[in-house]
């Protein structure tokens, strides 16, 4: 399984890191929970989003579980969606930059897993999806999955435009829309229509 865990903060996801884990074959990290992870390895983050609380976190996270790091992003002096986007590697971000997306390299490595993957859990955005400049990861990632195999089983939980969750719901048996609940049973929290299907099954 391959797990993808987005969103801006490592905080409201720590529990479900830490359980995928010890789960998922792989787990990539996207979104502002990437800048931390981006400065637990020790390069420059300037102005961007991340916890500096947790990146001795992330670094515990380096070291137990297989988690690729960026190594090229695209960054803007200004959060706006009119700000133009600046290609470099993760060891170029000045300090007064903001890390907004993964880069090109980036994503094609990233997106060549999620080719391989027979599951994929994902949960939350990669990059500033809200702005067209900073949406290019998780563009490729998308087009990525409308190439992938037909078996494979996806549960998503991604701001998508209709077409697109029509296009994946046509393309692959197994597609849950609900990845939110599907976090919180992963991470052992108990769910009122799993455990009233329990239930009955014990009957």
């Amino acid at each position: 399984m391959v797990a993808i865990v987005g969103g801006s903060k490592v905080s409201t996801k720590l529990t479900v890191l830490d359980s995928l884990s010890k789960i998922a074959d792989q787990l990539i990290v996207g979104g502002g929970i990437a800048n931390t992870f981006v400065a637990a390895q020790g390069h420059s983050v300037g102005k961007s989003l991340y916890e500096a609380d947790l990146v001795d976190e992330a670094k515990r996270l380096l070291t137990t579980c297989d988690i690729p790091v960026p190594a090229d992003v695209r960054v803007a002096t200004e959060f706006s969606e009119t700000a133009p986007a600046t290609l470099k590697s993760v060891n170029d971000v000045k300090e007064d930059e903001q890390i907004l997306d993964i880069g090109d390299a980036s994503a094609q490595q990233l997106a060549e897993i999620l080719k391989n993957a027979k599951t994929i859990l994902w949960n939350g955005p990669v990059g500033v999806f809200e702005f067209p400049n900073f949406r290019k990861g998780l563009k490729s990632w998308r087009m990525r999955l409308q190439t992938a195999k037909p078996s494979l089983s996806l549960a998503a939980a991604i701001p998508w435009r209709q077409s697109t969750c029509s296009a994946l719901l046509t393309k692959f048996p197994t597609f849950l829309l609900a990845a939110a609940h599907s976090s919180k049973f992963v991470e052992g929290k108990v769910l009122p229509a799993v455990a009233m299907l329990e239930e009955r099954a014990k009957k």
